[in-house]
């Protein structure tokens, strides 16, 4: 990089601090970022990238500081300004020097002493490791986790799904359960997360019920900006995230599970069949492969990728709002990784809260309509309509994102030490996947005035998010 061109980067931040309208758009940014990013790789940079910098080969007026558009250099992170998260080695050299104040010596030594101290530094100790789920120590704890959810599942969810047989046998009759096998076995999903979303709602009204973002009269969410990057990641805080992200990327996993099958394709008839068309006279090689596919696929209309070797089709239990569920599910875990690391947990737990609470009513309800209990579904969907909105579609989009949008820059910029530049480029992101969250719960609210509307004209209760058309109606 010419020096005579950009300035070193921090004086750049001192001069976008004090007029932030020479600061360049945020893919212009991010472009500047990326090349600067790697053309700073050893092996890469010294490569490919020219002796001067890669601005040297640009026109002056695109990397002429500070108004040309290439020409902000910014660095992506802020550690250089965050406290380090405590490691366990400085758990013990803290605990060591506490004991030797004290006049006492810190016994690290065997199996109870060490567990004791693992059991300290994980759940008494704020700003872990554990906080940033980047962390390689964080990486390992929620892997564990993520294994874990799914062996209980694998033992709960077959419990359950006998739990809707009972019920529906009770409630219908012997031969219910003939011709209700998939929607028995969505019970069973579903009692697995109304535990769950009943479970982490009544820890999380306990453990935030006081915090200071969610109270107006502290403060209320200009404290999830305040003292950024270094207010503490209480151990409570650092599991509540851990344990959400171990759930969302289980039901991402679970998701694709249930969405598609994976077949196996007998590669001596693929073989087969291209000889059988070269014999035919068909000389051009695409074209065969393209007649075997067509062959091969025939009557599949479920199939959606074909390989010689193997097949991907649609499963029968797919959702019918796959599309928007997966959409949301990548959305939500990009958004989990992202606040973690830039630490915004605190904004992170708002959200996290108020998709469960609304999430309770959701999961009730879709129990109850599995089961045809229409007087306890209407009362369900009733509530789920009103928790959604009050939720979804008031506290999300108007608090939480209102936050995002209005006091971010404040807090973190004109009052803190993140680089404006910083803030551009990378809460573009934040915007469009919280904005993307909202258009989910906005389609979301279409499909339930659906359910309501079928519900009022036809006495009904469809689940028009398991699937598209309605339900099948099935005697009983």
């Amino acid at each position: 990089m010419s020096a005579s061109i950009t300035p070193p980067v921090e004086e750049q931040r001192r001069i976008r601090l004090k007029d932030s309208s020479i600061i360049p758009s945020a893919p212009y940014l991010l472009i500047s970022n990326v090349f600067d990013l790697g053309c700073d790789i050893p092996l890469v940079g010294h490569t490919v990238c020219p002796q001067n910098g890669w601005r040297s080969i640009l026109p002056k007026s695109w990397v002429e500081f500070p108004h040309g558009k290439l020409s902000h250099s910014f660095d992506s992170s802020f550690f250089q300004y965050a406290d380090r998260d405590v490691s366990y080695a400085d758990y013990i050299r803290w605990e060591k020097v506490n004991a030797r104040n004290s006049g006492t010596v810190h016994n690290g030594e065997g199996i109870s002493n060490a567990l004791h101290d693992y059991y300290n530094y994980a759940f008494n100790t704020n700003s872990t490791e554990l906080g940033m789920l980047t962390n390689p120590m964080a990486l390992c704890v929620l892997t564990a986790l993520v294994l874990i959810i799914r062996l209980l599942k694998r033992v709960f969810l077959p419990k359950f799904s006998a739990l809707g047989r009972r019920l529906g046998r009770n409630t219908h009759g012997p031969n219910w359960e003939n011709d209700n096998e998939e929607r028995i076995i969505k019970f069973g999903e579903y009692v697995y997360r109304l535990c769950y979303h009943s479970a982490v709602s009544i820890f999380g009204l306990w453990y935030f019920h006081d915090k200071s973002w969610w109270n107006k009269e502290q403060g209320g969410t200009s404290n999830l900006w305040d003292m950024h990057p270094n207010h503490p990641v209480e151990p409570g805080m650092a599991w509540y995230y851990l344990v959400q992200s171990a759930y969302n990327i289980d039901a991402l996993i679970s998701l694709i599970e249930l969405s598609f099958k994976v077949e196996l394709v007998n590669p001596f008839a693929y073989s087969s069949a291209l000889k059988f068309l070269e014999k035919e006279h068909v000389v051009d090689e695409n074209l065969r492969k393209k007649e075997v596919l067509k062959m091969m696929v025939k009557g599949c209309d479920k199939t959606l990728f074909w390989t010689p070797l193997f097949q991907v089709k649609w499963s029968p239990t797919v959702r019918g709002d796959f599309r928007e569920m997966m959409a949301h599910h990548v959305v939500t875990n990009c958004l989990i990784f992202l606040s973690s690391y830039y630490r915004f947990t605190r904004i992170g737990s708002m959200i996290f809260l108020v998709h469960d609470l609304s999430d309770v009513p959701i999961d009730m309800s879709k129990l109850a309509n599995f089961v045809k209990w229409k007087t306890t579904t209407i009362v369900c969907f009733v509530t789920m309509v009103i928790m959604w909105i009050v939720t979804r579609l008031v506290i999300f989009p108007f608090v939480i994102c209102g936050s995002v949008l209005t006091e971010s820059y404040e807090f973190l910029v004109e009052k803190g030490k993140m680089d404006p530049a910083l803030h551009e480029a990378y809460f573009s992101f934040f915007y469009f996947l919280l904005g993307s969250l909202v258009l989910l719960h906005i389609t979301w609210f279409i499909i339930l005035l659906r359910i309501g509307w079928t519900l009022v004209s036809k006495g009904e209760t469809h689940d028009y998010s398991e699937h598209k058309n309605g339900e099948k109606q099935k005697s009983s």
